[in-house]
């Protein structure tokens, strides 16, 4: 097995077995785990691979062959051979590929590529997993302060990178933290959904308030009540479209901190176009409805025109909540979900209210 691969499983036992499991290991294999202990396990160190194959730029083409003939069952990736100098520094980089096209007693230094694409050991594996896929490689260096090469993130760890941080995401935004049900206490699952749900709640207690002050107009115009669940459900939904994409463009680094003003135009467009499209349905359905009564079509305009800017303020909200949070380093998966569902349910019901209040004339 990988020493990276020893090194996780280890990781996540106790101390006393993990040391226990230490012991029995060869002297060799111990300081490798040993060292990649050392390091953050969410860090390039901590995902790295110890084995490599580092060669003198000094060294031919024919000798690295016959080198890597020779380690070519220890080493985890050997379609890139990395060249370093006297001090271990890493110096350039060349593919099997070119190894075997040159002339035998080619030195490595006139054929390597010098613009090498590495990561340092504490470098988060997010931008280590990010590097990967933005060049298009099977492996990036490890190197620490000094240059010197310590190490190789794999691809095949990478994915496993990818597929964990998306499974993180996904867990903060749903407000259940960020590691499955199965590894959580039932305590600690309570005590990190508890903050998510209050924010839901305080939500839900303003939108009670605000429907308790225009109680007035709901007893003369009751059927303005039958509305309410679809201009929120509206609202809500477009809102957590607009955070899902901006979160998730974020984390893969496709949306940048930046481009606050093109995301925000770009999302409040959709919204704008959304909900004056379902502003128009739902009005026509309001019109039907009670179309046998005598403000049924201000009743429609106050609906449509509720679910329009509903739908409008939660795209604007949706995306430019996590933003902003993003630019203040908050964590935008965990602290977007209840800040967009509450303000909108709040907005979504006072202006339905007010809309209607002024159109219908109560």
């Amino acid at each position: 097995m990988p020493a990276d691969d020893v090194a996780a499983l280890v990781g996540m036992l106790s101390k006393e077995k993990s040391t226990l499991i230490l012991e029995k290991m060869r002297a060799g294999d111990f300081e490798e785990v040993e060292e990649l202990l050392a390091y953050q396990e969410d860090t390039a160190g901590g995902i790295m691979v110890p084995e490599f194959i580092a060669l003198k730029q000094d060294s031919t083409a024919k000798e690295a062959i016959e080198i890597l003939q020779k380690e070519h069952m220890n080493v985890e990736m050997v379609f890139y051979l990395y060249v370093v100098d006297e001090q271990g520094r890493l110096v350039g980089v060349s593919s099997l590929r070119q190894l075997v096209v040159v002339k035998p007693d080619t030195p490595l230094k006139d054929f390597m590529v010098t613009d090498i694409f590495s990561v340092k050991t504490d470098t988060d594996q997010e931008e280590v997993a990010r590097t990967v896929a933005r060049y298009d490689i099977l492996a990036v260096p490890v190197v620490d302060e000094l240059n010197k090469l310590v190490g190789i993130v794999t691809v095949d760890d990478v994915i496993d990178v990818i597929r964990e941080e998306a499974t993180e995401d996904i867990l903060k935004m749903a407000g259940v933290g960020d590691e499955f049900i199965e590894t959580q206490t039932i305590l600690r699952s309570t005590r990190i959904r508890l903050p998510w749900l209050f924010a839901s709640c305080i939500g839900g207690i303003g939108a009670f308030f605000i429907i308790g002050g225009f109680e007035a107009t709901l007893e003369r115009v009751s059927y303005l009540a039958a509305f309410i669940p679809v201009i929120m459900g509206m609202g809500g939904n477009i809102g957590t479209q607009s955070s899902t994409i901006v979160v998730r463009g974020l984390a893969t680094a496709r949306i940048n901190k930046r481009d606050l003003g093109a995301v925000v135009f770009k999302e409040l467009s959709i919204g704008i176009i959304l909900g004056f499209f379902y502003g128009l349905l739902i009005g026509c359905v309001a019109q039907v409805s009670y179309r046998n009564e005598i403000i049924a079509f201000n009743l429609a305009m106050s609906v449509g025109f509720a679910v329009f800017i509903s739908m409008s303020v939660a795209a604007l909200v949706g995306s430019i909540v996590p933003m902003l949070f993003a630019r203040i380093n908050v964590d935008p998966a965990v602290a977007t979900g209840p800040f967009v569902t509450t303000s909108i349910d709040i907005v979504s019901v006072y202006f339905y209210f007010m809309i209607a209040t002024t159109l219908i004339g109560l």
